[in-house]
């Protein structure tokens, strides 16, 4: 499948009905999304988890790209957007209502033998996610810090001026900062104390991968 036609399928997905400040739920544009998980696809990554996963969009978009996808998300009401969605897309993925903080992976008993971490949980091939921008609150950075616990490779999106952070995340976590693509995205007025209808927002994509 084309990168145009995942965007085409992604751009009819239903979004936030009613955003949840505390947990800063933005939608990923379609044509993001689709770069992110076509990225992703064109390394050869089989085994994807989605790290709150919204609406489903960066989940989904895997999916149909024939990846196997588990997306972890909190809010229940969140996840039932994302299961609609899913049904609308034809993808076929497993959802999962939990705190990342306390996602451990899939258990395994196949002899996966070196994918499979200390505590006995598979890792993940790739990790993709739009975590919360707010870097500075633990809320942000258990996103990363888990996604580099499950995950050979990330793929995550950030705001400005988090690299520093994140280079310094990556030396704890035995992982390398392999690229990083810069972007703007239009944030809609999700929030009623937002005053524009929209403003444009730089983001970049962080993507590394687990040290060997």
């Amino acid at each position: 499948m084309k990168k145009t036609s995942v965007k085409q399928k992604l751009s009819k997905l239903e979004d936030f009905q009613n955003p949840r400040i505390e947990l800063e739920q933005y939608s990923t544009p379609p044509e993001l999304a689709a770069d992110i998980v076509y990225t992703c696809y064109m390394q050869g990554h089989k085994n994807v988890a989605d790290l709150g996963t919204g609406t489903g969009i960066l989940a989904i978009g895997a999916s149909i790209l024939g990846m196997n996808v588990t997306a972890v998300e909190i809010d229940a009401k969140a996840l039932e957007t994302a299961r609609r969605n899913a049904e609308k897309a034809g993808a076929d993925l497993d959802f999962v209502q939990k705190d990342v903080t306390t996602f451990e992976g899939v258990e395994t008993d196949n002899g996966l033998g070196p994918s499979r971490n200390s505590d006995g949980f598979r890792r993940f091939d790739a990790v993709v996610m739009n975590p919360p921008f707010n870097i500075q609150s633990s809320e942000g950075l258990k996103f990363w810090r888990k996604a580099f616990e499950i995950g050979d490779n990330v793929y995550g999106l950030a705001g400005k001026g988090f690299g520093t952070r994140l280079k310094r995340l990556c030396e704890e976590h035995n992982h390398e900062l392999i690229a990083r693509e810069a972007y703007k995205i239009g944030l809609p007025a999700s929030y009623e104390f937002h005053t524009e209808e929209s403003r444009s927002t730089p983001v970049d994509l962080y993507i590394t991968r687990r040290k060997k």
